[in-house]
């Protein structure tokens, strides 16, 4: 280990603007995709136990004793509370509960430390987790799907295959699969569909 080195080098990191800005990115898409996970986690079992209509109004009920009982008695921590629950449904497996926990760690880490994120050797945003976190957002916004949206509507949804049910992405799993690629330095997608774009607009103009 050479302290002379190293400060160079994260003074190398901090003051190139191309790093920099990467980093920049990595750290805002990270927090940003942690809260959709959060949404999707804990937001989608405390709606379903939590909020019901009465005369044609949303009711909300945070105190209901099948939350506290289903999900807030599993953990002290409403993430690791929420997270154990999918895991009980069946959506998650305990490994996965693990790494939602190594992600609520990271996202941590990157909230409250940024500078030294990007401006120190030791620290860096974990892409591989970043991938991880849209995978599992994908994954239980693709379970809830079928075992919650098509059970309370089957009708609206008969028409798919299981197939194609399977392959079901959300809005938000579907923003990160676009973004991630993009902050970890290949634009080669947006090039592609920006040069599609600009063909199309180019068309409808002289069409």
């Amino acid at each position: 280990m050479n302290p002379a080195s190293d400060t160079e080098a994260a003074w190398t990191k901090f003051l190139n603007p191309d790093s920099l800005k990467q980093n920049l990115l990595q750290g805002g898409l990270y927090l940003a995709a942690f809260e959709m996970l959060k949404e999707s986690l804990v937001g989608r079992p405390r709606d379903f136990f939590c909020f019901a209509v009465s005369d044609g109004h949303i009711v909300a009920d945070l105190t209901s004793p099948e939350y506290q009982s289903e999900v807030r008695s599993l953990h002290k921590h409403l993430f690791t509370a929420s997270a154990l629950w999918w895991h009980k449904s069946g959506a998650i497996t305990i490994e996965e509960v693990d790494t939602l926990r190594r992600i609520r760690e990271h996202r941590d880490q990157i909230a409250h430390n940024m500078p030294k994120m990007i401006g120190t050797i030791e620290h860096s945003i974990d892409l591989n987790l970043l991938v991880q976190t849209n995978q599992l957002l994908a994954k239980i916004d693709n379970w809830w799907l079928q075992n919650y949206e098509a059970g309370i509507d089957p009708e609206q949804y008969e028409q798919f295959t299981q197939e194609e049910m399977d392959a079901a992405c959300s809005g938000n799993a579907m923003f990160l699969s676009m973004m991630i690629p993009l902050v970890s330095g290949d634009d080669s997608q947006f090039r592609s569909l920006y040069t599609m774009w600009c063909d199309h607009q180019k068309k409808t103009k002289e069409g």
